[in-house]
């Protein structure tokens, strides 16, 4: 049973943003409001804490004047509160008998705590409904004394909260739906806010798409987005000068290696056509077929080179390091080397002291072989080509120089690339298919190795640098 796994596509950008100060303006507003309410309420409990102060120390005040006057307290307590609206108040006296007790309220249900304070505070305030209003109340004592004789009262003081309770509960529901309105306004600007703000990724992004294969020439302007989005457009860049260069050095190769295949091709095809035309000899027969072998050989060779590049630079190829002797290794190509530079009377020169380093031998040998025949190849004649071998705590290097023309600037920046050569007069005389040069490249850069080349009027010079 095959099991698909479907992946889930990311939310876009706009909703995280959207969302993200969705929730931020709504937990901003709710706390807002919630600072709102609660100053609110502490405004109305203080009011309360006044109001019922006031109404507290006049009932007091109607206790002193009953106990002075010797006249009953339930007379005189009716008059105690005049401007009042919705407050109420109970005394009782030492026997818990009551002595006043306003009407339309049942204050003996008040479950808060005796303070024996002189001032009513907010914190002394307690809310409890007596079953028909919700109140707000607190409970203190009173003493009053005239000589020796004196009487304590306790005395409950009350505010109905009914409309402090509805004026809260309507502003609670504006209160909110102020917080809706307003989140909804903040989102639906937002929303917008982050289209608008796409508004350059969609341009380039249609810039972008205008871009094809046969337009990689065209680069975006890092001063006409804004400046998040300069790194974006400098990366986009950048990626396109690399698609650039690969596409053209993919044209350069395909015209190359079309070229370099059909010079063969069409000298095995004449050479075939012109044996055909008339009966030959056996020995001419032969030497056609030996000629015809040099062009499949060199076809070969080409091929090979072509398959050790493909799997050098795909991986495929993974080299078994040892430890070398660099210069002893250098001695025995130099030597193999000697007598195809007596041909052309050239001279080749090692010097340096011995340095190991970890590298494949077979590839070792292979890319130097490809940098002395290189050299030996575009020497002067009756000029000496030297090999040097030096070493430091950090690098050991190998150079390589040939006296020879001089390699432009632009020449040297293509000197790697396949099937290119420098002196373009050599292409078809027996001296290779310009692969030998990125061969070697590759192979060295596989064992931690770096090539580099530099020229001037009578000299080249190939640095090989090992990475202790």
């Amino acid at each position: 049973m095959i099991v698909t796994n479907k992946l889930k596509r990311p939310n876009s950008l706009a909703f995280r943003v959207t969302i993200l100060v969705g929730i931020t303006v709504f937990l901003c507003l709710t706390i807002i409001s919630l600072i709102v309410q609660q100053s609110i309420a502490t405004h109305f409990a203080e009011q309360d804490a006044d109001e019922l102060n006031e109404v507290f120390h006049a009932v007091k005040r109607k206790l002193s004047e009953a106990y002075t006057e010797k006249v009953a307290p339930s007379s005189i307590l009716v008059e105690a509160v005049s401007g009042h609206h919705g407050v109420y108040y109970l005394v009782q006296n030492e026997d818990g008998e009551s002595v006043f007790s306003s009407k339309g309220v049942d204050l003996h249900k008040y479950p808060g705590q005796l303070f024996d304070n002189d001032l009513i505070t907010p914190d002394m305030l307690t809310l409890f409904f007596d079953g028909s209003h919700m109140l707000r109340a607190t409970e203190a004592l009173v003493t009053v004394s005239t000589g020796q004789n004196k009487s304590t009262y306790r005395v409950v003081v009350a505010s109905n909260m009914e409309f402090h309770m509805n004026y809260m509960e309507d502003f609670e529901k504006t209160l909110w739906g102020i917080i809706f309105v307003s989140g909804l306004i903040t989102i639906i600007v937002a929303r917008f806010a982050v289209y608008r703000g796409h508004s350059p990724l969609r341009k380039l992004s249609r810039k972008i798409g205008s871009i094809t294969a046969d337009k990689l020439d065209i680069r975006l302007n890092p001063l006409e987005v804004p400046v998040e989005l300069a790194g974006l457009v400098g990366s986009f860049n950048a990626m396109i000068e690399r698609l650039e260069a690969g596409f053209e050095q993919l044209s350069y190769f395909s015209a190359d290696i079309a070229h370099e295949l059909r010079t063969p091709v069409t000298n095995l095809t004449t050479q075939t056509q012109v044996i055909l035309n008339q009966p030959r000899t056996e020995s001419e027969y032969v030497e056609i077929l030996y000629s015809n072998l040099e062009e499949y050989e060199r076809m070969t060779k080409m091929v090979s080179d072509m398959l050790l590049l493909a799997k050098t630079e795909h991986g495929l190829v993974k080299p078994q390091l040892e430890r070398l002797n660099c210069r002893a290794e250098l001695q025995e190509l130099v030597e193999y080397f000697e007598l195809l530079a007596e041909e052309r009377q050239i001279q080749i020169r090692i010097r340096g002291a011995d340095a190991t380093i970890d590298c494949d031998r077979s590839m070792f040998r292979q890319a130097m072989s490809n940098l002395l025949s290189n050299a030996i190849r575009y020497s002067f004649e009756n000029a000496i080509v030297k090999v040097a071998v030096s070493t430091n705590d950090e690098h050991t290097k190998i150079t390589v120089s040939n006296p020879g023309p001089k390699i432009s600037d632009d020449h040297l920046q293509r000197l790697f690339d396949r099937f290119f050569r420098a002196d373009p007069s050599r292409k078809n005389h027996g001296q290779g298919v310009g692969l030998g040069l990125t061969i070697a490249r590759s192979l060295l850069h596989m064992n931690g190795a770096k090539l580099t080349v530099s020229s001037d009027d009578n000299l080249t010079v190939f640095v090989v640098s090992f990475h202790k």
